[in-house]
């Protein structure tokens, strides 16, 4: 097992076999992150049960030599995750005869495995794909700051803000208002109705008198002179309309059998 730093490379292989020039070449672009020392732990045949016995968050590194699509598993994804510390490096290493296809395979079974960062490279004889774990452990937690923000602060100028209520007012609106009066008829030896009446007593002075009153029948007078002569001669609105012929000034008098049906 080879120390890199305070940390190591796992190499996980696919086939029974494998030149050790390939495992070499497929990680030597780790150089290029300041590795230096390239003294890795190599598993062929890598599967889900060969990373049971190694320690979670134990590697900085896990490498992977891939020949199918098939490898690694989403399964064994999620397991080089779990080995793997906050922050630490997955690498694949695919055939450059595999193709873009093979490449955006491997690429989407890194993201759903919740690695992030991916990127690709190609240097004629293989291609190579790497990605990080997320920096933080699962099941960790850290507070949030709640960042209270200061309401600013407004001057208000008492003598120029302010509005005096009372120049809001016009002269109409200070005059008091005349309620209506209830009730207030005139009362005196003959009862009219005010001008402005809101007892009633209008409307029934102007409502017409159907019949003739007491008054008429005793002492009959006409103003055209011809209510007496019976209902041929009289206008419309006759109070006489309906009685007998009578003499003007003397009582009228009905028939015994007036109200009797003349059939």
């Amino acid at each position: 097992e080879g120390q890199v730093g305070d940390g190591s490379i796992l190499v996980l292989v696919e086939d029974v076999m494998v030149p050790i020039s390939v495992v070499y070449n497929a990680i030597s672009i780790l150089k290029k992150e300041g590795v230096e020392k390239l003294d890795p732990v190599i598993i062929t045949q890598a599967s889900t049960q060969s990373l049971t016995s190694v320690e979670a968050a134990s590697r900085d590194i896990v490498a992977l030599i891939c020949r199918s699509l098939e490898f690694p598993s989403d399964k064994l994804c999620g397991d080089i995750s779990r080995v793997l510390k906050p922050g630490g490096t997955v690498l694949l290493s695919l055939s450059s005869q595999s193709g873009s296809k093979a490449s955006s395979t491997h690429e989407r079974k890194l993201l759903l495995a919740g690695f992030s960062d991916a990127e690709s490279s190609e240097d004629g004889r293989s291609i190579v794909i790497t990605a990080k774990k997320t920096s933080w452990k699962v099941g960790s937690s850290f507070s949030i700051k709640k960042v209270t923000k200061s309401l600013p602060i407004v001057q208000i100028d008492d003598d120029s803000d302010l509005i005096d209520e009372d120049s809001l007012l016009s002269e109409e609106d200070l005059k008091k208002p005349q309620l209506p009066n209830v009730g207030d008829c005139e009362v005196g030896k003959t009862r009219k109705a005010c001008k402005n009446c809101t007892c009633g007593r209008a409307e029934a002075e102007t409502k017409v008198q159907l019949g003739p009153t007491a008054e008429q029948l005793d002492n009959p007078q006409s103003a055209c002179g011809s209510c007496g002569l019976g209902d041929a001669f009289r206008c419309s609105t006759c109070p006489y309309k309906g009685l007998p012929p009578f003499k003007l000034g003397e009582k009228v008098t009905l028939s015994g059998n007036f109200l009797d049906a003349d059939i």
